[in-house]
């Protein structure tokens, strides 16, 4: 069995990434650490399973470093809220025992292509993401983004921008801005603009298989961002097209996760998790 661990920049983060290699080792698991930041694993070694030590934004990183070769991924929280992840740091030494006999559950979180075409032409720019996209401006104008569903005008949002947010990413920047909580199951997209400047804009959910495009009629300071963390500048004219993509996010968890508990975490109501008393040889799901 070969395992990664992957933490965040901060010594605590360090300090357990070494603990847990070494416990790994003495149980016979062929165990490496990497700093989030120098995310560059060689894709021809297969893994088994990717360890993640650090908030939500150090896990979506690494899941979309990894979606394509389907690893699971098991998240450790050391950030704030932790949607993603799975268990607390002092769960961690205790869950080993059931990632290595494989008693877990992987869902599989929808993940959204996002395609810059500029003068009609595409591929300048091709990420993917797991959260969400969001078109904005930088300076304090407003600015036009029309959208197109499916080669169709649908309307046009005037504001700050506007988001496409996958279930997973609905608690997250959609949310804030007055987005609804999609359960991570629903094959869906949740579009929610920004600051918009008519109150009769709302967020719109559409169904995943859509192809969405998003037109920018600006000529202020845009970019798109992906997952909070990679920018692409975009221009007046260009449009940014969003569809489901065949590539999943495998997430490790060992217990469901609910829409109602993240509505509380996100009111500082931290929830206290234990590990599963037990799990069917058979299936592998919680009892």
């Amino acid at each position: 069995m070969r395992a990664l661990v992957v933490y965040k920049n901060d010594l605590r983060a360090h300090r357990l990434a070494k603990e847990l290699c070494s416990t790994l080792l003495v149980r016979g698991v062929s165990a490496n650490s990497l700093e989030s930041h120098h995310l560059n694993y060689n894709s021809s070694i297969p893994l088994d399973i990717v360890f993640v030590l650090g908030g939500d934004g150090t896990l979506l990183k690494t899941a979309r470093h990894f979606a394509s070769l389907g690893t699971p991924i098991l998240g450790v929280n050391l950030g704030t809220v932790g949607f993603l992840s799975s268990i607390e740091p002092e769960d961690l030494m205790d869950a080993l025992d059931l990632v290595l006999q494989g008693k877990f559950e992987v869902e599989k979180r929808m993940m959204i292509d996002v395609q810059l075409l500029r003068d009609g032409l595409g591929r300048p720019h091709q990420t993917l993401a797991l959260n969400d996209a969001v078109i904005k401006t930088r300076v304090l104008h407003t600015i036009k983004t029309k959208l197109l569903v499916n080669g169709v005008y649908y309307t046009t949002y005037q504001g700050d921008g506007v988001i496409c947010a996958t279930p997973t990413g609905s608690t997250a920047y959609s949310l804030s801005a007055g987005g609804p909580i999609l359960d991570p199951c629903i094959p869906a997209l949740v579009i929610t603009p920004i600051c918009p400047q008519l109150s009769s804009s709302r967020s719109l959910v559409i169904k995943s298989s859509s192809q969405l495009e998003f037109e920018l009629d600006s000529d202020y300071m845009t970019y798109v961002t992906i997952d909070g963390e990679e920018e692409i500048p975009i221009l007046k004219g260009d449009s940014v097209r969003i569809t489901q993509s065949p590539v999943t996010a495998q997430i490790i968890q060992f217990y469901p996760v609910s829409s109602a508990d993240k509505v509380l975490r996100i009111g500082g109501q931290k929830q206290t998790r234990n590990l599963p008393v037990e799990i069917t040889a058979e299936t592998g799901v919680i009892d």
